[in-house]
């Protein structure tokens, strides 16, 4: 009976497999919207013929796309729009850094790694267009995302610029109208508050759902999540520094769905074996 058991599980298990897989072909992948939070997120930028070194704080947004098929675990960034300006207690000249063209965040290709912690963890990588080679990780914080990443120049290249990203990123729509990972009162004061312009740009709008408007709807986000705080990111930024430190994570890859079948397989073989020994 046992055996019969046994093999009535292995055989759902071969037989569900590749349903499972056609059954998931017209499902379409998961998109998330994110947008950065300013203070705590930024770019440095140092190499160079003067071997500079400068700070920039990023702002806006970008996409994540994930495989619907969950065995495939692969994902990618779209729609990025991210900024960087200058961080100078003295006037600063009015310097954009394009955080996209620097990472090449949309031509990068990503994989969930299985590591053991509380956390899904992506990794990122690519090239940008002067041959530099991009990594980064992020971390699955709940609706939050934490990033770190770097760019390395070619081997034997001289005068490149070197980028090293340390960002925090929040699902929309995320009420957090004055970029500082905090829904309060400051942030209705900003939403009250008539925009110095007359015509705010998009930065400047008090915008939780990204519709480019700042209206009622905002207002119910910011009272949806008002006390909401930023995570505490200590142990995903150790997690995500040891493996950009080790350049090529040592963890173990994702088993595709034949593997799973062959190891219930081998299991099953090993089983009747012990039974009539």
């Amino acid at each position: 009976m046992k055996r019969l058991l046994l093999l009535a599980v292995v055989c759902s298990v071969v037989v569900s497999s590749p349903l499972a897989a056609q059954g998931q072909e017209g499902v379409p992948d998961l998109r998330r919207h994110y947008h950065f939070v300013p203070r705590l997120s930024r770019v440095v930028q140092t190499g160079g013929i003067a071997g500079v070194h400068i700070e920039y704080r990023v702002i806006g947004k970008y996409d994540l796309i994930t495989a619907s098929r969950p065995w495939s675990g692969t994902a990618r960034f779209e729609n990025a729009e991210a900024w960087g300006s200058i961080i100078s207690p003295l006037p600063a000249p009015a310097v954009v850094l394009d955080v996209d063209e620097a990472f090449n965040l949309e031509g990068l290709k990503g994989e969930q790694l299985p590591v053991a912690a509380p956390f899904d963890v992506f990794r990122f990588t690519g090239e940008t267009a002067d041959g530099s080679s991009v990594q980064l990780f992020a971390s699955m914080l709940g609706r939050w995302m934490y990033l770190r990443g770097e760019t390395t120049p070619p081997k034997g290249s001289a005068d490149f610029f070197e980028y090293q990203l340390r960002a925090l990123a929040r699902q929309r729509p995320f009420a957090d109208f004055n970029g500082d990972g905090v829904v309060d009162r400051n942030d209705l004061e900003h939403w009250a508050a008539p925009s110095s312009s007359g015509a705010p740009q998009a930065a400047e709008l008090a915008d939780a759902n990204d519709d480019l408007l700042s209206d009622g709807a905002d207002f119910l986000d910011w009272q949806r999540q008002y006390g909401e705080t930023a995570p505490d990111v200590s142990h995903a930024d150790a997690l995500l520094s040891s493996l950009l430190a080790s350049g090529s994570p040592a963890v173990a890859g994702v088993p595709e769905p034949a593997t799973a079948v062959l190891a219930l397989a081998a299991l099953a073989a090993l089983v009747r074996r012990r039974h009539r020994s």
